[in-house]
């Protein structure tokens, strides 16, 4: 073989390797975000349970406030409860539309990063506040569907409102924090780790 015959031949196997690694790198690119948006589909979908159960405790209160209406003190409980749902249900709206604002849209991966670190930073401020409304919905519907359930008047009781008060708090904590950790948290450093996968991509192009 001549050697401009085997410049010819080096060259088009140069072509092919070359084109093989590309759609090497744009398949690995792919399957990086997909796993970026199954990781991002974890505290998304929690947040639409979080709103399933919201609406569900909003529309039980509702109707039991009708109820107890003419009872004051568990009509003044409930209605608390009823409107902190609201506000929590109203963070997780929010919080839900900016998850799905970042499946399967158009951005660049800089502009991904970007947006995921400020649903972050808003989400660790966020959680603060709902952690003292978590416990503001427990104090105050406790009480309320107790009465609303149970038919028992359980102010009269102090020492079982605050067991029942203290026991609800506990595991609501427990089961929250659990969840934040392994389901929210877990994904958001999940899907930041497989934007910066697909950032080296880019860079290496």
């Amino acid at each position: 073989m001549e050697l401009d015959d085997l410049k010819s031949v080096w060259s088009q196997y140069d072509k092919k390797l070359s084109k093989n690694l590309k759609l090497n790198e744009e398949l690995l690119k792919s399957i990086n975000f997909e796993k970026y948006n199954h990781a991002l589909r974890k505290p998304l979908y929690l947040e639409l349970l979080n709103i399933f159960i919201q609406l569900f405790m909003i529309g039980f209160l509702i109707f039991f406030l009708i109820r107890l209406s003419n009872e004051i003190q568990h009509f003044l409980t409930g209605l608390i409860g009823a409107l902190l749902c609201g506000i929590s249900l109203g963070f997780s709206v929010i919080k839900a539309i900016r998850f799905n604002r970042l499946l399967y849209c158009h951005l660049s991966i800089m502009d991904f990063q970007k947006d995921l670190t400020h649903l972050r930073i808003f989400i660790m401020r966020l959680r603060k506040i709902e952690y003292v409304m978590a416990a503001l919905i427990g104090l105050s519907i406790f009480p309320f569907l107790i009465k609303a359930t149970a038919h028992i008047d359980i102010f009269g009781y102090l020492s079982l409102l605050l067991l029942g008060i203290c026991c609800s708090l506990g595991i609501g904590f427990a089961i929250g924090t659990l969840l934040n950790m392994r389901v929210y948290d877990k994904g958001l450093k999940d899907a930041e780790m497989f934007l910066k996968e697909i950032a080296k991509f880019e860079k290496d192009e």
